[in-house]
């Protein structure tokens, strides 16, 4: 039996108190399938409650659209549950979900009203107790940039729309229909289209970051102010040492170095954010967090993981450095990653590259390589002058596709593979444009790397938000080259880039990616080839 607990004090500045029975040991009491709910529910949808295998880039696999691959084939293979607790706690989480956590301990909520839900198991953690679910979401409406594209190429729905809907429509959301706020990076997509966010249940979207703004409106539902919220909130900018601590594990491990861009692409939601480094102390607390939480192995996040401590666009290479040798040391970590960087300053600084190479021990038999996100998006330097000076910097746009191919190589030869995107459909692309980086790619062929082509969308926040997405009606033969250019690349590098990646991969999994990177970016080039040769004939693929 469930033993009735008595209403106690709680700490919180507001009324929750007299809504919610206080748990004595901390924890949500339950028996069988019955349990005491939690006031505030932290989620996500199901393609983000995952550790892909420990793999980071198999979670981009959540861009495929459904209908592509079965869903019994495709989350064992690419994006199996996380684990979590009786409760339905995840053990590791998407960081931005455990900032938001963290966010509110800071403010003064209470641990045991807070808990980081799996998807699969609301049924657990929502009951007529909880006031709040808080969504993170990467791509609600399908319509990101590399969801849209592929999309675009194969039909169907995008995947984290599809999970999003799904986690709405839980049976213990709609009975007991607590407030619902929904952030993360693809919340843009939900504030510029009220009818789809009413459509969804969405109560409030909070666009940009949530560290100062979220207690703020958690605080206010639970006074029971929900009604008079907007549909839409911009977060306000966090100062560094308001950016609270994580106090639990995330995703393979990934900590937040840096926040923020200074290089400012007019396409990029990253580039309107202050630039922030945080400093090694705290970013080795997180380390811990995440070796205590279970994690071997961390992740380094930032939008240019080389401009960490920079004063503004140099290197600031001994900062660099250090820091990759105090979290490389630091107890429990067996391995680390860096999440992007960018070209412009790995030229401007090979030997900060080859320094972290050598701390990460890449070219050995037990590290053969490592891998970061970079942006190429264009070969054309009329392109580059327009929208994203600052990308090129301290170069001059002329210089991009020398930087470009220097960037690569230096990589490679610092056993980095770059996996990089190209964006279609600039505003102001012209022929010209589309086959200077048809010459950009293929220059890179001695390069072990991947080359992903995007359509361009224009997103909320950035300086080209006004302007015409690229659809793939507007494809030209030029751009069905370049497409075929990046996949022909592709198809080369696969198996020897999976054969890296995947060296100490379950042996079932191994050889099943395998198979996908051997036969996978074939079967994507020859349905590239397909849709080209109809749209040449003014046909429109089935």
């Amino acid at each position: 039996m469930i033993r009735a607990a008595a209403i106690q004090p709680r700490s919180l500045p507001f009324s929750l108190a007299a809504q919610i029975h206080a748990r004595p040991d901390h924890q949500p009491v339950s028996q069988g399938n019955l349990f005491v709910g939690y006031p505030i529910v932290i989620t996500c949808d199901r393609t983000m409650a995952s550790s892909y295998h420990g793999l980071m880039f198999l979670g981009f696999s959540a861009c495929i659209p459904t209908g592509t691959l079965p869903e019994w084939v495709y989350y064992p293979l690419f994006c199996p549950n996380a684990p979590a607790d009786a409760e339905g706690r995840l053990r590791f989480a998407n960081a931005g979900m455990r900032r938001i956590e963290a966010a509110l301990l800071a403010n003064g909520f209470r641990r045991e009203d807070i808990i980081v839900a799996h998807p699969e198991h609301l049924d657990k953690a929502v009951t007529a107790d909880t006031k709040i679910i808080s969504i993170s979401s990467n791509d609600p409406l399908g319509v990101g940039p590399a969801t849209s594209t592929f999309v675009e190429i194969w039909g169907g729905e995008g995947r984290m729309a599809h999970k999003l809907r799904e986690l709405l429509n839980h049976l213990s959301i709609k009975k007991h229909r607590p407030f619902i706020f929904l952030g993360g990076p693809g919340a843009w997509q939900l504030s510029v289209n009220e009818a789809k966010q009413k459509a969804l249940g969405v109560d409030c979207v909070v666009v940009g970051e949530g560290e100062i703004t979220a207690p703020k409106l958690f605080r206010q539902v639970l006074d029971g102010g929900r009604a008079s919220l907007p549909r839409t909130v911009d977060g306000e900018p966090v100062p560094l040492e308001q950016i609270p601590d994580i106090v639990g594990g995330t995703t393979i491990g990934l900590v937040e170095a840096t926040r923020g861009c200074a290089r400012s692409c007019a396409f990029c939601v990253p580039s309107v954010k202050k630039v922030r480094s945080r400093p090694v102390e705290r970013i080795l607390a997180e380390v811990q967090v995440n070796m205590d939480a279970g994690n071997t192995g961390v992740i380094l996040h930032g939008e240019d993981m080389l401009l960490y401590q920079s004063d503004g666009l140099k290197v600031n290479s001994e900062a660099v450095t250090n820091l990759f040798e105090r979290v490389h040391s630091a107890p429990g970590v067996k391995f680390m990653g860096i999440s992007h960087v960018s070209l412009s300053s790995i030229v401007s600084s090979p030997q900060t590259v080859q320094d972290i190479s050598r701390i990460m021990e890449l070219g050995t038999k037990r590290r053969p390589v490592n891998y970061y996100q970079v942006g190429i998006e264009t070969g054309s330097p009329k392109l580059i002058g327009r929208h994203m000076r600052g990308k090129v910097f301290p170069y001059a746009p002329e210089e991009w596709p020398h930087v470009v191919r220097e960037g690569f190589r230096i990589s490679h030869e610092n056993h980095f593979v770059c996996c990089a995107t190209i964006i279609m459909g600039l505003p102001g692309e012209e022929p010209d444009d589309v086959q200077q980086t048809i010459d950009v790619v293929r220059s890179l062929k001695p390069y072990k790397c991947v080359i992903i082509p995007l359509l361009f969308t224009p997103m909320l926040t950035t300086r080209l938000e006004y302007a015409t997405a690229f659809h793939k009606g507007d494809l030209t033969a030029l751009h069905d080259e370049l497409v075929t250019a990046c996949w022909d690349h592709n198809l080369t590098w696969a198996q020897p880039i999976w054969t890296d990646y995947g060296h100490n991969a379950h042996p079932v999994l191994k050889a099943s990616v395998g198979l996908v990177a051997r036969y996978g970016p074939r079967l994507l080039r020859n349905q590239i080839l397909r849709n080209a040769k109809r749209r040449k004939n003014g046909g429109v693929r089935a």
